[in-house]
């Protein structure tokens, strides 16, 4: 059954909002990821090592440049926000109004 959207609740219009809001930031995080590998020169020397060069070349800026890790923290803190906000819509859009049996 659908309802129109003036019928709707507060709490079910704010459910949706954060499921889309953190679903539109988790494919940008998607495309930014891509991006990176696809700027990989996997076809010349292979996958493989492109990606084991990849992660040394992350090592070294870890050790040398610690300010380099900010924009990958960063990014872990975008992606943890959007699934906690993917995960608060379904909370929030759950159905409470089921009947508890046998209490």
């Amino acid at each position: 059954m659908v309802q129109p959207m003036a019928k709707r609740s507060t709490k079910t219009q704010i459910g949706l909002a954060l499921i889309a809001l953190g679903t539109v930031m988790i494919l940008a995080n998607v495309s930014v990821v891509a991006n990176f590998f696809a700027t990989l020169d996997a076809q010349t020397i292979g996958a493989p090592a492109a990606t084991a060069l990849a992660v040394l070349q992350f090592m070294h800026n870890a050790v040398f440049d610690p300010a380099a890790l900010l924009p990958f923290a960063a990014g872990i803190l975008i992606l943890f926000l959007a699934f906690a906000g993917v995960f608060s819509g379904l909370i929030l859009l759950r159905d409470r109004t089921r009947a508890v049996e046998n209490a």
